[in-house]
C-alpha cells in the first residue's frame, strides 16, 4: 500500500465517529447523545470506543476493524446486543453483526436492530434487565467453572469416578466433601455421590453384623 493510499484509510476513531452519525438519526429523537471516549492501539491493533448516553442509559460501542462489541447499560446492569435481542425474541430477525467489509454497514445493521429496542429506548427496560440478569448468572457460572478447575475440583471428580468404579465408596464420599463448588456437579455426578453414600452405608451395616 502506498503512502497516499495509506493516508486514505479511515482510522478506528474516524470510523466510529462517522458511524455514530448514522446511529444518531435513530437515537437522537430519543434523547441519546454520542460521547467519544478513547482510541489507542492494543495487542489486537488500533481501536476506538464511545457511548450513546441518556441519563442512566448507555449504548457502548467498540470499533477495531469493524463495529465490534455493542453493549446496553442501565444503572449498574448491562447486556450484550445478542443477549438483549434474544431476550426480545427477535435475534433471528437481526442484521447485526453482518459480514460486510464496509465499516459503515455495521452501524446501518445496528440501526435496523434498534427498531426492536423500544423497551430500552423509551420503555421501562424490563426486558433488558432480564437479559442482563441472565447474562450475569451465566458469566458467574462460567467463572465458577474456571475457578473449580483451578482449585482441583475437576481432578477430584475424576478420582471420584475411578473410586466409584473400583467400589471404594468411602473415598468417593471423602472427596465429595472436599469439593469447593459441589453445585457445579452434573446430575450424573450427583447421582454417583448419592449411590456411593447409599452403598457406603450398606457396607457399614453389613460389616457391623
Amino acid at each position: 500500500m502506498s503512502e497516499e493510499e495509506d493516508a486514505k484509510v479511515t482510522s478506528p476513531k474516524e470510523a466510529l465517529i462517522n458511524g455514530a452519525q448514522i446511529l444518531q438519526q435513530s437515537l437522537g429523537p430519543y434523547g441519546f447523545q454520542f460521547q467519544f471516549r478513547e482510541d489507542g492501539k492494543g495487542s489486537g491493533g488500533a481501536f476506538a470506543w464511545g457511548e450513546f448516553i441518556r441519563g442512566e442509559r448507555k449504548i457502548e460501542l467498540h470499533f477495531r476493524f469493524t463495529l465490534g462489541m455493542v453493549r446496553y447499560h442501565i444503572d449498574d446492569q448491562s447486556a450484550s446486543h445478542e443477549s438483549y435481542m434474544r431476550e426480545l425474541n427477535v435475534w433471528s430477525q437481526c442484521r447485526y453483526p453482518g459480514f460486510s467489509e464496509d465499516a459503515a454497514d455495521g452501524f446501518r445493521e445496528l440501526t435496523h436492530d434498534l427498531a426492536f429496542a423500544n423497551d430500552f429506548l423509551c420503555g421501562d427496560a424490563a426486558v433488558l434487565r432480564n437479559a442482563a440478569a441472565k447474562e450475569a448468572l451465566k458469566t458467574a457460572k462460567q467463572d465458577q467453572q474456571i475457578m473449580a478447575a483451578s482449585v482441583g475440583d475437576v481432578r477430584k471428580l475424576e478420582e471420584m469416578r475411578d473410586h466409584f468404579r473400583g467400589g471404594r465408596y468411602g473415598e468417593v464420599m471423602r472427596l465429595a466433601a472436599e469439593l469447593k463448588y459441589p453445585d457445579q456437579m452434573r446430575s450424573t455426578e450427583q447421582q454417583m455421590v448419592k449411590l456411593a453414600g447409599e452403598k457406603a452405608k450398606s457396607h457399614c451395616a453389613a460389616s457391623s453384623h
